[in-house]
């Protein structure tokens, strides 16, 4: 008798051990612009994450990813998403969208490096929330540079210095004032590939490879330097004769942006160096990007990849999302 009243129980048991587990909620989540970036999201998004809403210039009535494009941050945001993936220009705009996600307590994914480097307090206060504040987007494109110096450091290697191609659009450029273009075709040709903004000047003056390095200082020994007091040259300021004689000598032109560690602290800056064929920078052609980073220990490390452009910059954004997929165990 007593086998057989203890036999229910324990069938009731197996019974509910072998039920499926149910999956995880997907994380609800808004798109901050669906220009080229974000429109290039399509086929990309991990099964983790549902898109709810899409913010943009225009509403849509096909909708996008299959949720409502609005026009209206209150609309977007009423949604109460989890997650905020952003690729809006830098600016004001952008800046404000941003601060608002953080107060909402929403995990932000970003390619936006103009505001990532200069507001480093955005990423400081989603920390303290156990919030993911993720840019590796707004480094390197198609390059995984933020993923190698975070590696780096984790791994106890740590990094001594960085130097490298960080502008896609820049390096675009070189390349056809090296061909003998005017510098004026050469970004109408930029433009045209969807590389360059409508004002390319950020590209041009150095300012985008600052911002960069300045994420870069960030991730590798949490260091804040401000972008605009990172000393840059311009492009605009490179002579014809100055071309000229680079290709004479069988060498080339790049902006290469250096940021490094040592005695006298955290320094960065980026220049206009003739580079012989021989160095790997010299190497990197057209949109490109190309960064050799030296860690504290260990052989040097390349990472290389198209710098800008739709694709590489989106599936560095994918990439963000699959990882915080993967931390939220989704």
């Amino acid at each position: 008798m007593a086998k057989s009243a203890l036999a229910p129980a324990r069938l009731r048991s197996v019974a509910q051990t072998s039920q499926p587990r149910s999956a995880p909620a997907r994380m609800r989540a808004v798109l901050l612009g669906c220009g080229v970036v974000n429109g290039g999201l399509e086929g990309l998004i991990p099964q983790g994450v549902e898109i709810v809403g899409v913010l943009a210039q225009r509403a849509r009535p096909e909708g996008l990813y299959g949720a409502p494009v609005v026009t209206d941050a209150d609309a977007v945001f009423a949604l109460a998403p989890d997650l905020v993936i952003e690729a809006l220009p830098g600016g004001e705009v952008a800046e404000r969208l941003l601060e608002r996600a953080v107060e909402a307590g929403c995990h932000i994914v970003t390619a936006n490096k103009d505001v990532a480097a200069r507001r480093p307090d955005l990423a400081r206060r989603l920390a303290e929330q156990g919030k993911v504040f993720a840019c590796s987007a707004a480094v390197g494109g198609g390059a995984p540079v933020l993923e190698t110096v975070d590696r780096l450091t984790r791994s106890g290697a740590g990094l001594v210095r960085a130097r490298g191609v960080l502008n896609g659009t820049s390096n675009f450029v070189l390349d056809r004032l090296a061909r003998g273009e005017t510098l004026d075709d050469a970004v109408r040709a930029a433009q045209e590939a969807g590389f360059a903004e409508a004002d390319p000047s950020a590209d041009l003056d150095g300012l985008d490879a600052a911002n960069k390095l300045a994420l870069i200082a960030r991730a590798a020994w949490g260091a804040e330097l401000d972008p605009a007091e990172i000393e840059a040259q311009s492009i605009s300021d490179l002579t014809a004769s100055q071309i000229d004689a680079a290709r004479a000598a069988g060498k080339v032109i790049r902006q290469v942006g250096v940021v490094s560690r040592g005695p006298a602290g955290v320094r960065a800056r980026v220049r206009l160096e003739v580079l012989a064929q021989t160095d790997p920078l010299a190497r990197t052609r057209d949109e490109g990007n190309c960064v050799v980073i030296s860690p504290g220990r260990g052989a040097q490390v390349i990472v290389a990849g198209k710098g800008a452009g739709r694709g590489p910059t989106a599936a560095s954004l994918a990439g963000d999302l699959k990882r915080l997929c993967e931390r939220a165990g989704q």
